[in-house]
């Protein structure tokens, strides 16, 4: 299975008040639930859904560039420069300097990337229930719950941002 959290360093908070920004936070308790490992025929058998299973029903998840661990160097490259661009638009919003194109921008590519998150859950839920244990249900839906509230912040962000402007 694998793991859907934000990246864990300072470029894609968008939490309003939350004392801890989304980066910040780090990985969650759902790291038990998924995993971007390589998979033995064994952990398969256990119920988990391979990583490599799901990218390739949804390639276009913005997950797999942001937030999966990166399969090799050329990935894990492109993750950082994206990490750095989000930092450096997120640094430019929240002082003011941003333009109203730069606010969408980053904005947009948020609320697409909880979006995806909640994709890959609702997948996982919907297409492979005979694959997870009830651990797996309950901290699927722990993370859908998450994500949407997430999603959330990040859209009333957005509003606030780009009302301001």
């Amino acid at each position: 299975m694998l793991l859907l959290l934000v990246p864990s360093s300072s470029k894609n908070a968008a939490v309003p008040n939350s004392g801890k920004n989304v980066f910040s936070e780090g990985f969650s308790a759902f790291s038990n639930i998924l995993n971007l490992g390589s998979f033995s025929s064994a952990q398969e058998e256990e119920g988990l859904i391979p990583a490599s299973l799901l990218r390739n029903e949804t390639p276009d998840n913005l997950y797999w560039i942001a937030v999966a661990t990166p399969r090799d160097a050329a990935e894990t490259k492109a993750q950082n420069e994206l990490r750095e661009d989000w930092a450096a638009l997120y640094g430019k919003i929240y002082s003011g300097k941003a333009t109203r194109e730069e606010i969408v921008e980053y904005f947009t590519t948020q609320i697409k990337l909880h979006e995806d998150q909640l994709e890959l859950l609702k997948i996982m839920e919907d297409r492979y229930p005979e694959r997870l244990n009830d651990d797996s249900r309950r901290m699927i839906l722990a993370g859908k719950d998450l994500y949407a509230k997430k999603l959330k912040n990040v859209k009333d962000e957005y509003e606030k941002h780009i009302n301001q402007k």
